[in-house]
This record gives C-alpha cells, structure tokens and sequence, in this order.
C-alpha cells in the first residue's frame, strides 16, 4: 500500500501545541481573557502579515503617528483611489468591524508585553481584528455582545506566556489566512527558520565560542508547523524572482498556483519574470471587468512562459530582421485551411468540441488554442501599430 502523504493543511494544529523550541506540550500558553485599552497596544513590526501601507506602518511603530491618525490616513488614500488594492483592504477592514459591532469579538486577540515600556502591548496574533477595533473607536461606534454594549477603545485580549513561540503563532495563524499573498507566506517562513535558529543557538552553544550560527533545517521548521516539504519549497520559491517580480506578486497578491510556471521556468529570467507577470495581471484585470473572453489564466500563464522561453532560446541564426525567408503563401493556405475546417464544423460538432475542452482530456487542446490566439493577438496589436488598420 502507498505511503499515505503528508497534509499540507494546518487547520487542525492547535497554538497551545505549537512550540518548536521543546517546552512541555499542554502547558496553559495565554492568561485569561481580560478587555485591554487600544491607546496600550501596537502591531509588531515583525509580523509577517502586513496590513497598513508601509510608511505608516513604520510610522506607527516608531511613535510618530497613533493607530487612529493612521487609520485616518488610510481611509484618505482609499477614497482617492476606489479599485485599488488598498480600497479593497479597507473594504474588508470594515466588512470585519461590521460584524465585531454586531457580535462583539468572538477570537480575542493575542498579545505580549513590551520588552521596553511598562503596560504597553505588543500584538502576537489578531492584528486585522486590532485595526477593525480601531475603526470602529474612530467612527464612534460601539459593540454589542448579547444583550450588553461595549466601548470600542478596549480590545479582548490574552497575553501569552512567557517562552512562547511568537513567531510560530504569527506563521500559522497567518498561513490559514486565505487572503494572505505569497511574498508574505515565504518571507514569514524565513523568519521562522531564523527565530528558530537563534533560539537553538541561544540555548546550546558555548559561551567561549562565537562562530556564526548554523541556520536549522527546512525539515525542523516543516515539522514544526506540520507542512508538507513540497509546499514549503513552492511557496520558499518565489523568493529565487527578481525584486521587482516580488513586488509586482506582492502589490496585487497573486496566488502561487498562478505564478508557478514562472517561478520554476522563469528563475534564469529576471526580464522574463516581470513580463509574464505584467501580462498575468493585465489578464486578472481584464476578467475583472468581465472582458477576458472567459479566459482561462492558469493554462494561459503556461502557454505564456513557454513561448517566452522558446522565442529567448531558441537558436539566434534563425531570428530574422526582416520578411524574406518568410514562405506568406504557405503561411496563407494553413491560416484558410483552418479557417475552412472551423467554418465546416456544425452546431453539434462544436457543442461536443466545447464539452472535449472542458474535461480534463483537452486541456492540452485548449493550451494550444490559447497559446495560438495569443500569437494572433500579438500579430494583430502590432500591425495595428504599425499600419493604423483597425481590426
């Protein structure tokens, strides 16, 4: 019988369970719950999730502008620009403290002392909560939980006890996020296995020695948080792209199953890399409006980065600067021949050919449809260029 794989998923794996640094498993991890003032606690500024732009995020952690001022700020910059990414955060922001107002906040946050400050906080998990309670204390509204109302400038929180793994519980509770882009999945992974190795560093190397740290395993931190090794190298992947293709996955969030094919084709590529992606957002943008043609973009990117890599690799004695070697006649009597079997093809014969595309079977087919109508848009874009003729 097969070795039965290992889940991916995480959803089972309890915070009280998660202490990759060996403490003792069932060890309470949080105090009781208790209702914190919103003026005492701060995000971490090494939070993997982020969720203010950056400017005020660091703003806001060097104490040059409250949670309350940046928030303001935030809303600002959304209204001016309604289809950005930012708009549709704040959208989501609100859908949040909605329902905190309605039904008060189910999964209080986490939060640990300040290593620095006497009563001030430092959020370990629940910062979209955080910055929903913000809003609401903004706005002046108040929450209610059964038949009682709450201020919104206190929070419900626990604060979770000392030798805890931090970092782990922002890593998992992050990585059950749907929402969360896979920039930030990778670079909390690398934080993780950085936390880890100092820990281990801390705990077991000799004072009278100095040397650099080893850094633990890929395999130690996969256990710790109880993923798979494949998922761990895909989502680690995306850091091997060039800093303008992180950012451009970053800034709209693209999902890794899309970007795949250019992260394991693409690595030698840097402008590659940002041409395929360029093109992938066009496309997401474009069915967004409802003008993509039912395009589908997974099979598209596939077909994109092969077409990139062939026309980058292949031999340069053939690229041409000009028509000469060009056969039109040949090329003319393939385009009609297709054109004749399309026209042949009755009303029947294309409902059974659709229903082929749909199966698994013509996914192939629809490859090299896809890949053969991006050619021709291609071809058409740039004779309308050229010529002016309108298509």
């Amino acid at each position: 019988m097969a070795n039965k794989r290992k889940s991916t998923g995480i959803s089972g794996l309890l915070f009280e369970d998660v202490d990759p640094y060996g403490s003792i498993i069932g060890e309470p991890v949080s105090k009781p719950i208790e209702r914190f003032p919103l003026t005492t606690i701060r995000p971490d500024a090494e939070q993997p999730r982020r969720l203010l732009p950056v400017d005020l995020a660091v703003a806001v952690n060097q104490n040059k502008l409250s949670p309350a001022d940046a928030v303001r700020e935030w809303l600002k910059r959304a209204e001016a620009d309604p289809g950005s990414p930012l708009a549709q955060e704040i959208r989501e922001l609100r859908r949040l403290a909605t329902a905190i107002a309605q039904h008060g906040l189910i999964n209080p946050i986490t939060i640990r002392p300040t290593e620095t400050e006497a009563n001030r906080y430092i959020i370990v998990t629940g910062e979209r909560r955080y910055w929903a309670h913000v809003l609401l204390n903004l706005e002046g509204h108040q929450i209610q939980e059964g038949e009682e109302t709450q201020p919104s400038d206190k929070i419900k929180a626990t604060l979770v006890a000392p030798g805890t793994s931090i970092r782990a519980h922002q890593i998992i509770e992050n990585l059950m996020r749907e929402d969360i882009n896979v920039i930030e999945k990778a670079q909390g992974l690398w934080a993780l296995r950085q936390e880890m190795t100092d820990d281990a560093y801390r705990r077991h190397a000799e004072p009278e020695r100095d040397e650099k740290p080893r850094l633990v395993t890929w395999k130690e931190v996969e256990d710790a948080l109880d993923i798979s090794r494949q998922y761990r190298a895909r989502i680690v992947a995306v850091l091997n792209l060039s800093e303008e293709a992180q950012q451009l996955i970053d800034q709209y969030s693209l999902a890794e199953a899309t970007i795949r094919p250019i992260v394991e084709k693409l690595k030698k590529y840097p402008d590659l890399q940002v041409q395929a992606l360029r093109q992938l957002i066009a496309w997401q943008e474009a069915e967004e409006r409802d003008e993509g043609g039912g395009r589908r973009i997974v099979p598209s990117v596939k077909a994109l980065v092969d077409r990139l890599l062939m026309e980058r690799e292949k031999p340069k004695t053939t690229v041409r600067s000009s028509p000469q070697g060009l056969n039109f006649g040949k090329f003319r009597q393939k385009v009609k021949g297709t054109l004749r079997y399309m026209q042949q093809l009755d009303d029947a014969a294309k409902s059974d050919f659709t229903r082929i595309l749909d199966n698994e079977a013509g996914a192939d087919i629809l490859d090299d449809l896809q890949a053969l109508r991006d050619q021709i848009d291609e071809m058409l874009a740039t004779l309308s260029d050229e010529s002016e003729v309108v298509f």
